[in-house]
Formats: structure tokens, C-alpha cells, sequence
């Protein structure tokens, strides 16, 4: 009688847990409902994303030479800009369609976490606890409604991930490993680990060709881009992400403030290194882990955010779902793991859904308009920091990566006179910003724009409108508008 009610109060704590999981799901599920239809961009890559998607759709360069004016700079592998160019043939130009492809990632994401759990010896309704855990981290729930490359390119990952150890045809998993490479190259974790894992299981052959075949589809694929876009692709995607600044503190610190609602996560996925000597097989998701959460270091870069850490955020639930199935299955305190540990995961779920979280509404509620006003404005030549503006304009952006541009003017010595001539001309017909022009000639930084564009703004346009819009606050036509 004993056992049968233990086992009774088990199970009510894991369905506690996995309700709580569910809730947390779907309060980021109602932010994606509120923010997928909106028409205007909810962060600065969802432009540039849709901007390079238009291009591809109607048959431009993916990766133009980046010195040539109008200045294109595009940071990411080919893979997110083919799917947004499917998505603008296919529904047009707009924010909605390539949003629910990333939902979808990301859904898929969570399935493949739960799948894995599952396959370490997870209860069913525990794997599905785990796997919506991921969709309720906050992390997550910030970026889950945008259109990033983050979550296609970690369902590439985790899908390479789970095919490596569920089939013993292994090279299956290659073609997706080297999909998520080229959505971003900060994916370099899963495959990493599954080399290091077969090293650790003494697969020596079978960590060699592993890594050969990733590493010639891979040079492949590098080689095939290079041909195609005269060696433009390995400029945009590596070598101008890697001459910005990077700060290693700034890194660690916003590690740290993303996991602080992970500590209890954290312990537990630790539990892992008691039985790793006993079970090899566990080493994986550790493995996995801490390289994860080295490339997550990448956040550090300028300009970087906390999208950087979505794949340690979903490697993290895969393992303290692995620990805590586990320890249910082979402690000495299961009565204590099976009650008290769903109950303590339900409780972080509920305190995070009550912390307060940044709402982007507030200064994103006048985009609409800020968004017909450089639609309807007479001609197409506009200099933006707000690239759906333009994008949804269906007008040319002079600029379309300014902070990028703005990286090689200041820091390589690219020529600005260009732009500066266009200004100093009046030929930009719109001038969009998200600060004053007056701050932007003051500002050390140079962040968005060189302080020879600033000063050639504030000399030569007039400040015409101002918006509740992020990155479009500030609009400046010239002294003499166009007719």
C-alpha cells in the first residue's frame, strides 16, 4: 500500500512538472500569436533577413561585393536567406511567413529534445516535460516570435544530433550537421561532440570518417559558395565577424544573467559526471553541453545578443532531463528525486513566467506608421537603421548593414565618401534613425554610423518626424525634399 501511494504522489509531482511546462509553453505560444502578424520587424535582423530573402527571390546576388555601393553585407550562411527568398516567392514580401518558419524550428526543437530524453531512458511524460521546458525558458521566449537564423539553424543541429545517435547508418546526420554550419557558423558544438563522444566510447574509425565526411561536405559546400560569389561568402560570414571587437567579461556576464534562472538545471545536468564511468552513453549530452556553452562565449562579440545562447539553453534541458530519468530510475533517493525535483522544476517554471520580461511593444508602437511614412514618402533612395522599414517599402536601402559598414569605414579605413557625397548632395531622399542626429555626431563609438555621415545629416536634412519605433525614431528629409 505503501509503494502504490508513493508511487501515486511520484507521478502527481511529474504531472505537476510537466503541466507547468506546458503553461510556460503556451505563454510563449501567445506571444507568437500577438507578434507574428505584426508587418513591421521586431529586432534589426529581421529586415536584413527578409532584405537579402527579396533579393534572392528576384534573381540578386546573395553576396554582392561588399565595397561596391549600394554596400550589401551579409553575416550568416546561405541556408536562412534561401528559405526567406522561398518565402517571399511563395507569400510575398512579408515578416509573417519566414516568422512561422522559425516557430516551427523551434517547435521542432522541442520535439527533438523531448525524442531525446526519451531516448536516455525518460518516462514519456517526463521527455514531454523536458521538451517543453525548452519553449518556456525566457530566453527562448524573447527571441521565439523572430525571425532568426538561431532556431533553423539548431533544428539542423539537433536533428544531425539525434539521427548520429539513434541510426547506425551515422552519416545521416552529416548532410544536416553541415546545414546548420552554414546557417551560422557558431553551430559547431553538436558535431564537435559526437567526434569527441566516439573518441570517448574508443570508436577511433568511427570518429575518423565521421569527421571526414563532415569535413569534405563542408569544403564542398565552402568551395561551391566561394565559386558562385567570386570569394564574397567567406568575406561576409567570417572575416568581418571576426575583425569585430570582443570582450570576453561582457560574455561571462551575460552567461551568467541568462542562467541565472538555470542554476537548479545546471546542478542537475552535473549529476551526469557521477555516472559517466558506469555509463559512457551519458557522456554525450555533457559533451555536448560544455562545447555549447563555449561557443556560446560568441555572445561577447559587439553588437551580439542573447540568441547566442538558444543551443546551451535547449542542450541544457536535453541533459537535466537525462539526469533527473536517471536518477529516478538508479538513485538510492527516488522517493526524494521523483517528488520533490518535479516539484522544484515546476516552481522555476512558474517564477519565470513572473519575472518581468522586457515588452518590445513599448517601443515598437508606432512602426506601422513609421513604416507607412517611408512607404508613402516621395523616392526610393533611403538611408535606414531600420531595414524592414525599407525593405517593406519596397525601396533601395543605400546602406543595408550599416553596423557593418560602419565597421570597415572605422576600423579597415573603407572609404565613406560615397555616402557622404550622397548626403552632402541631398540624393538620399530619407534619412531613418534611431537617435537624434545631434547625439550621433557625439558619440565616440561610431556604432551604426561614421561620424562623417552623422555630420553630413545634421548639415544637409531636417529632422521631419518622429516615431515610438525602435531604430526609426528619427526622420530627416532633405533641406529641399524631393518633388
Amino acid at each position: 500500500m505503501f509503494i502504490l501511494r508513493s508511487r501515486v504522489l511520484f507521478e502527481k509531482a511529474e504531472i505537476l512538472f510537466l503541466l507547468s511546462a506546458a503553461l510556460g509553453c503556451l505563454v510563449t505560444l501567445f506571444t507568437v500569436v500577438l507578434a507574428v502578424p505584426l508587418h513591421y520587424e521586431l529586432f534589426f535582423d529581421e529586415g536584413l533577413l527578409l532584405g537579402v530573402g527579396a533579393r534572392v527571390a528576384h534573381g540578386l546576388p546573395m553576396y554582392p561585393p561588399a565595397t561596391e555601393f549600394p554596400y550589401v553585407i551579409n553575416p550568416y550562411g546561405p541556408l536562412p536567406y534561401y528559405l526567406a527568398g522561398l518565402c517571399v516567392k511563395l507569400f510575398g514580401v512579408s515578416f509573417t511567413a519566414p516568422r512561422i518558419l522559425a516557430v516551427v524550428s523551434g517547435i521542432w526543437c522541442a520535439a527533438l529534445i523531448a525524442l531525446l530524453v526519451r531516448q536516455w531512458g525518460g518516462a514519456p511524460h517526463v521527455s514531454l516535460g523536458f521538451g517543453l521546458l525548452f519553449l518556456s525558458r525566457p530566453v527562448v521566449m524573447t527571441w521565439f516570435p523572430q525571425f532568426r537564423v538561431d532556431l533553423i539553424g539548431l533544428a539542423f543541429s539537433l536533428t544531425g544530433l539525434y539521427l548520429f545517435t539513434r541510426s547506425r547508418n551515422w552519416y545521416l546526420a552529416v548532410p544536416f550537421l553541415v546545414a546548420a554550419l552554414f546557417c551560422k557558423f557558431t553551430f559547431l558544438a553538436a558535431p564537435l561532440a559526437c567526434f569527441l563522444y566516439a573518441l570517448f566510447r574508443r570508436e577511433g574509425g568511427k570518429a575518423l570518417r565521421f569527421a571526414t565526411c563532415n569535413l569534405a561536405l563542408g569544403a564542398l559546400a565552402f568551395q561551391w559558395a566561394q565559386r558562385e560569389t567570386g570569394g564574397w561568402f567567406a568575406f561576409d560570414t567570417i572575416w568581418i565577424n571576426a575583425a569585430q571587437h570582443y570582450n570576453l567579461a561582457a560574455a561571462i556576464s551575460m552567461l551568467h544573467n541568462e542562467i541565472r534562472a538555470d542554476y537548479f538545471l545546471v546542478a542537475l545536468a552535473m549529476a551526469l559526471l557521477y555516472w559517466v564511468r558506469s555509463c559512457p552513453d551519458l557522456s554525450l549530452p555533457l559533451i555536448y553541453l560544455g562545447i555549447s556553452f563555449l561557443t556560446s562565449l560568441a555572445v561577447g562579440k559587439v553588437g551580439a545578443s542573447s540568441h547566442y545562447l538558444l543551443e546551451s539553453q535547449a542542450v541544457l534541458c536535453w541533459c537535466a532531463g537525462v539526469a533527473y530519468s536517471y536518477l529516478r530510475t538508479h538513485s538510492d533517493l527516488r522517493s526524494f528525486v521523483s517528488t520533490l525535483m518535479p516539484a522544484a522544476l515546476a516552481a522555476m517554471v512558474v517564477f519565470n513566467l513572473h519575472k518581468p520580461t522586457p515588452d518590445p511593444m513599448k517601443v515598437l508602437s508606432e512602426c506601422g506608421q513609421a513604416h507607412e511614412y517611408v512607404k508613402d514618402y516621395p523616392g526610393g533612395r533611403i538611408l535606414s537603421e531600420n531595414p524592414g522599414a525599407v525593405v517593406m517599402a519596397g525601396k533601395s536601402s543605400q546602406v543595408f548593414e550599416p553596423y557593418l559598414w560602419t565597421r570597415g569605414v572605422v576600423d579597415q579605413g573603407w572609404p565613406d565618401t560615397k555616402i557622404v557625397d550622397l548626403l552632402r548632395s541631398r540624393q538620399i531622399d530619407l534619412v531613418v534613425l534611431g537617435s537624434d542626429v545631434r547625439d550621433l555626431t557625439r558619440q565616440t563609438s561610431q556604432y551604426f554610423w561614421p561620424n562623417s555621415v552623422g555630420e553630413a545629416i545634421e548639415q544637409h536634412y531636417q529632422l521631419v518626424h518622429t516615431f515610438d519605433c525602435d531604430q526609426a525614431n528619427f526622420v530627416y528629409r532633405p533641406e529641399t525634399p524631393p518633388k
